[in-house]
């Protein structure tokens, strides 16, 4: 063992050809030294194939429908009293929609068929219904780490028909640990009238972006890259039998960004299951840096059935605490 100039290696030259004159001793502390050291280093690099997922526990993630909501409905009049609260910050979406028991009282079933209108407006929430399609996905979701990795397993019902990139079902996670209004309003925040598919777009491609950064100066686009205020997004998409994965950075726009993950996964007996692994710190400042002793947020969404664009369930934010308290606790290897 040795750093790329041969120092701790030397070392034990040094003290191996003098073992006479320093001891009987020297040389057994030594091996015990490397073995030690050896040994922590195997222990703390724990691959995914090798976890034993039935250690870990799993925490239900309920999804669900949104249709057409956005970042703009959520401070509009169609949110009623709930666009004073967003407006504040006061509240998160959990502390409103989310019962004691664990029960929505959002109307996801009634969103999806194109039932349920909007308070103010009267436009429905899904003007192109998804017949047959519910309105809830639970998603079981576990979290586990070591020294360099964090490794994410989620399983959700799904229809299995995913067959080609362009149609392709996938799951997709945003992470943030510096915007507070992610913390409380989760995906929603990268969500507006004006993308594709969207009720106001007039046809030109828009994708995701976060309201903090539209029309912001690149040097104030630079600064919040530099401190860590973006939204970082996953994706795994299954393409038949085979797990893809996308890495991009979200603020004014969805950027692109070198793809630090992997994944594995597999659909059996209606349902989809994936590993996603990524280094907890990639060294890309276009990355989310994941620290033990702290947590991280994130929101989960859903494509199933050939569906595109907005059409996908979403997550309330969820909290991950490695080594601290979160929703979920990630278990340490």
């Amino acid at each position: 063992m040795g750093d790329k100039n041969g120092h701790l290696l030397g070392f034990h030259q040094v003290n191996l050809m003098n073992s006479e004159k320093l001891g009987p001793t020297l040389i057994p502390l030594t091996f015990l030294f490397l073995f030690f050291i050896l040994s922590v280093f195997y222990v703390s690099n724990v691959k995914a194939a090798e976890i034993d997922w039935g250690q870990v526990d799993a925490k239900t993630i309920k999804t669900f429908y949104p249709g057409v909501s956005s970042w703009g409905f959520m401070k509009g009049k169609d949110h009623g009293t709930g666009a004073n609260v967003v407006k504040k910050m006061g509240k998160s979406c959990a502390d409103c929609h989310v019962g004691k028991d664990g029960s929505y009282d959002i109307k996801s079933d009634q969103i999806i068929s194109g039932e349920l209108k909007m308070v103010a407006s009267g436009d429905a929430f899904e003007p192109e219904p998804l017949t047959g399609m519910p309105g809830f996905k639970d998603v079981s979701l576990q979290a586990a780490y070591d020294a360099e990795n964090i490794y994410l397993r989620l399983q959700w019902p799904g229809s299995g028909a995913s067959t080609s990139e362009e149609d392709a079902d996938r799951v997709s996670i945003q992470i943030a640990n510096k915007i507070k209004s992610f913390n409380l309003y989760g995906c929603f925040v990268s969500c507006h009238d004006d993308q594709s598919d969207m009720p106001e777009n007039r046809g030109e491609e828009k994708k995701l972006y976060g309201y903090f950064a539209k029309g912001k100066s690149q040097d104030k686009l630079d600064g919040y890259l530099s401190k860590g205020q973006f939204l970082d997004l996953w994706e795994a998409s299954f393409v038949g039998t085979e797990v893809k994965t996308e890495d991009y950075y979200v603020l004014e726009d969805r950027h692109e960004d070198k793809n630090d993950l992997t994944a594995t996964g597999s659909f059996e007996s209606g349902k989809y299951t994936v590993v996603i692994t990524r280094k907890l710190s990639t060294g890309d400042a276009k990355d989310i840096k994941l620290q033990d002793g702290k947590s991280f947020s994130m929101g989960i969404s859903i494509h199933d059935n050939k569906n595109k664009g907005r059409k996908h369930y979403v997550s309330f934010p969820v909290s991950i605490g490695l080594s601290t308290s979160g929703d979920v606790t990630a278990r340490k290897f």
